[in-house]
């Protein structure tokens, strides 16, 4: 039984349910087409009212997902305003000087603390905890109201995030909002993002946890498998960098850090 009192946490995102699939949705139609897009093309390939599509594009525009421009025409009449996505390149200028900031305190971190993985994933756990909206005292939601709500969660924070039932229940996230420092630094910036979405799937009374992460699974896409939360607390995730390594040309075998992560999880399993 739910009762549908929750507690609110602004965290500086649109978040909420109704607009989280949405705007996963034209992202990936502006990602996909080969030409810009209306506003009116985006609604009716989304299923939505038109200005509904405007809202979203224009806050995908302000975030840097997508870029605006005046249609060229020779005939007469209005011209049309079009948008193209940016994602996964993230250009947009108000962007430059957040990532430059996670680039500079990502390589501190690492190069001072070169096992830091414990530390960003329960500095994650925490807030995943904080930036979602606790159940009521009694109020029960299934796993699919779960995924549903952390879904959304993650869209609001730009992960562009897609939840798959097969071969077995995994999140594939379109896109990373610290890529290149996730690239350089994966135990400090992709235990951290783990630890977020475990925290709020901890918060939620889920049953499941992300038990393993695939950072750059493809270009631009990282994959978070789902199972049951461990016996033992999980001090950290434990992160398969063997796609990122060929994207680098590096060799199979495990550096230090993913060596780390397999002993933690075969002592967590034991």
């Amino acid at each position: 039984m739910t009762t549908g009192v929750t507690r609110s946490v602004y965290d500086g995102t649109t978040g909420g349910s109704d607009y989280g699939g949405r705007r996963t949705h034209i992202i990936q139609l502006l990602r996909d087409t080969k030409v810009p897009l209306s506003v009116a093309d985006v609604a009716e390939t989304a299923g939505i009212h038109v200005n509904t599509a405007r809202f979203h594009l224009e806050s995908l525009v302000d975030a840097g997902m997508a870029t605006r421009e005046t249609e060229r025409r020779d005939t007469p009449g209005r011209r049309r305003v079009l948008y193209s996505g940016t994602l996964p390149n993230q250009t947009h200028e108000r962007a430059q000087g957040y990532r430059l900031l996670a680039e500079i305190l990502t390589a501190t971190i690492a190069k001072r603390y070169p096992d830091v993985g414990d530390e960003m994933y329960e500095v994650g756990q925490e807030w995943g905890r904080y930036l979602t909206s606790r159940p009521a005292p009694f109020e029960t939601f299934d796993e699919d109201e779960i995924h549903k709500r952390v879904v959304d969660k993650l869209d609001a924070l730009w992960f562009a995030p897609e939840l798959r039932r097969e071969p077995e229940p995994h999140l594939l996230l379109h896109n990373c909002p610290f890529l290149e420092p996730a690239k350089r630094t994966p135990e400090v910036v992709c235990q951290l993002h783990v630890g977020m979405i475990n925290g709020s799937l901890e918060e939620l009374r889920s049953s499941q946890r992300v038990v393993r992460l695939e950072p750059q699974a493809e270009p631009y896409m990282c994959r978070g498998w789902l199972g049951p939360v461990p016996r033992e607390p999980m001090t950290r995730v434990p992160l398969d960098l063997a796609a990122m390594r060929a994207a680098r040309g590096e060799t199979d075998e495990p550096d230090d850090l993913a060596e780390t992560d397999e002993v933690r999880a075969a002592e967590t399993a034991g």
